[in-house]
């Protein structure tokens, strides 16, 4: 088959810059794309012009990247607005077999639906409004635009709570869920865990990894026979002297260590080995370090801010609730095998080989309008 992917922005700006980097071959959209590729498929993927790497890709797939236009209002950090990209689909949409566009709040899924709408598939992932501007942009693109331009195309969610959210404004949502795949070869298991829990984030404020660090000194205090360390990977977001400063007051130094931003292949590492991946982020709703723990066979405690906690809860591959505490850090350490089986059992439904035929499912899908 012949795929088009739409996908404007390849990785995460800081504070609505982007940065250049040299290469893009290990983002998420590109591991998609390269797992259409291993299936024998031919994939084009559409990008932003502004994440173009300085080193071109040498994956076997075409990239186009197109200039984003009204840049003042459309930001290429937030949404990117192409003109070419009509142009383009006009011209070569009947090349292409299937369409995969990123989010449902886009321009670009707009005209992908407007043009194309047979072909096309909105990935979408936000399970609730977007809070910029009291939410009014987000509450009119799915109560007017979308209800009124893109109710003939097909909407696949990444998760249940995204795949209710867009039923409610009419649109023809696949009940095929499908997640952020996962490389089971560069994540894969351990059954033998070390004693020390991960944190993967950016130190920011919305991480809120100054309350890990709290749960942590609890836990450290009130369970000393079950010692564990602290691991927490991610670059700095203005953060870090804080949660050092945290760290030295209360002669944590020993325990818990700050290893920066590293590569995939480390963090695989650190999450095959680890007893638990813990989360308390404020407004992080979609973390790929969840479901790169679980195919790890990692048990994860998190609040209920990400989308995928429901699956945690469901299926017992940790702890999914608000205002967690050391009790149960404590649970999934002593009853750790337990949760890791759980992981083990749940990982195939992650894996990212998987993710090209869970879309083809959900092209021959008879979807009705909600």
């Amino acid at each position: 088959m012949r795929v088009l992917i739409i996908n404007s922005i390849l990785y995460t700006p800081t504070n609505n810059q982007i940065p250049k980097v040299a290469s893009v071959d290990d983002c998420m959209i590109l591991q998609l794309a390269m797992a259409f590729v291993k299936q024998g498929h031919d994939v084009t993927l559409v990008a932003a012009k502004e994440y173009e790497p300085t080193t071109p890709s040498r994956l076997p797939l075409r990239i186009i990247y197109l200039p984003s236009a009204l840049t003042w209002l459309f930001k290429p950090s937030l949404l990117p607005f192409h003109p070419q990209l009509m142009r383009f689909l006009r011209k070569h949409k009947h090349h292409f077999d299937w369409i995969i566009s990123s989010e449902l709040f886009s321009l670009n899924s707009l005209l992908a639906a407007c043009m194309a709408p047979d072909k096309t598939i909105v990935w979408n992932e936000q399970g609730k409004h977007n809070r910029k501007y009291f939410r009014l942009p987000s509450w009119i693109w799915y109560n007017i635009v979308a209800r009124l331009l893109m109710r003939n195309v097909k909407v696949v969610a990444r998760s249940p709570i995204a795949s209710r959210f867009v039923r409610r404004f009419g649109m023809k949502v696949s009940s095929v869920i499908i997640d952020h795949g996962i490389d089971r070869q560069l994540f894969h298991p351990q059954h033998e865990k070390e004693p020390f829990f991960m944190v993967s984030a950016r130190l920011d404020a919305d991480k809120n990894v100054i309350s890990l660090l709290m749960k942590y000194k609890q836990y450290a205090e009130s369970y000393p026979d079950r010692p564990c360390r602290f691991y927490i990977a991610g670059s700095d977001g203005g953060e870090l002297p804080r949660l050092k400063q945290y760290v030295c007051d209360n002669r944590l130094d020993g325990q818990i260590r700050f290893l920066g931003r590293i590569s995939s292949s480390e963090m695989a590492s650190c999450l095959r080995r680890s007893i638990c991946l813990l989360c308390d982020s404020k407004k992080e709703s979609n973390m790929i370090s969840i479901n790169e723990a679980i195919v790890s066979g990692t048990p994860v405690i998190t609040n209920t801010v990400p989308f995928g906690h429901e699956q945690i809860r469901q299926y017992q591959l940790g702890i999914a609730k608000e205002n967690w505490t050391a009790e149960d850090m404590y649970e999934v350490v002593t009853n750790n095998a337990f949760y890791v089986e759980n992981c083990l059992r749940y990982a195939p439904q992650l894996y990212l080989s998987k993710v090209p035929d869970k879309f083809m499912q959900a092209f021959h899908e008879d979807t009705p309008r909600q």
